[in-house]
């Protein structure tokens, strides 16, 4: 997939340059031009304000999340398992919430979370060429020390799937065996019942388009991203309707492949 390795690499550029961006806004750097999309004014103060202890209100040094939907998803991983970008230092991300991952664009065995120890190189250069070469080393460590130490003080991460790309067999044991790499402090895989791939928008909320169900489905997702962010997602599970996996054979697809779905209601979480 040539033109989704230039895309992921272009994402990666992406992050780096906003999230290094946003650092010079909150440090208030006098050489960032910054304005609004309208013109409009706004509280440059508020951004900056700190609290009764004299510490920031807005941090950018610690703890901080991550998340993506689809190709968004991929990025994430892709930026967990890589070293920074030639001229970027480390993100310090805490968490990341994965909505419905694709993760055709990357390669496989992996990816795996990136040693803490490894060091910054200039290696991580531009292009399809750039993701590719800095992907296949951390997919491919023989070290076992260096493998446990990745798994130390990773990011906790979260996923949460679509009914529909549950059901995609071999894609969904992927994700399985990539978010297994990142055990013990995270990795936990949530499918939504009833859901699709754009439930994670508010494309189904749009009046031509609105299906009754979507709204449920978004409220569930939205509850267990914020509850994950909040260290309270076992509470969150205890309160909202949780399934065990079934799969229900309810016809023949017109390549002759039987046509499956989960049983449930819409709205139900599955927890793995």
């Amino acid at each position: 997939m040539p033109l989704r390795g230039q895309q992921l690499a272009f994402r990666h550029h992406e992050i780096y340059i906003a999230y290094s961006a946003f650092c010079r806004f909150i440090k208030q750097d006098s050489t960032l031009e910054f304005d609004t999309i309208d013109g409009t004014p706004y509280n440059k103060s508020s951004w900056t304000a700190l609290n009764q202890a004299g510490q920031q209100v807005i941090r950018y040094d610690e703890r901080i999340v991550l998340a993506g939907h689809s190709f968004g998803g991929c990025t994430v991983l892709s930026i967990l398992s890589t070293k920074p970008l030639d001229g970027h230092s480390s993100i310090p991300i805490e968490r990341t919430v994965i909505l419905d991952p694709w993760l055709e664009p990357l390669p496989s065995p992996g990816p795996v979370p990136l040693p803490n120890h490894a060091p910054q190189t200039d290696s991580i250069k531009s292009g399809e060429e750039t993701i590719r070469f800095s992907l296949e080393p951390a997919s491919v460590i023989s070290d076992t020390n260096s493998i446990t130490d990745s798994r130390k003080s990773h990011p906790s991460m979260l996923v949460i799937n679509s009914e529909t790309f549950t059901l995609w067999k071999d894609h969904y044991t992927r994700l399985q065996e990539v978010l297994a790499g990142w055990e013990p402090q995270g990795g936990r895989i949530m499918t939504i019942v009833g859901s699709e791939h754009v439930s994670f928008s508010d494309f189904p909320m749009l009046p031509i388009f609105r299906k009754k169900k979507a709204r449920p489905i978004l409220d569930t997702i939205t509850q267990l991203s914020l509850s994950f962010l909040d260290d309270t997602l076992e509470d969150t599970l205890r309160t909202i309707p949780n399934i065990p996996m079934e799969v229900k054979i309810i016809g023949v697809k017109k390549d002759g492949k039987p046509k499956r779905k989960l049983l449930g209601k819409p709205g139900d979480v599955i927890a793995q």
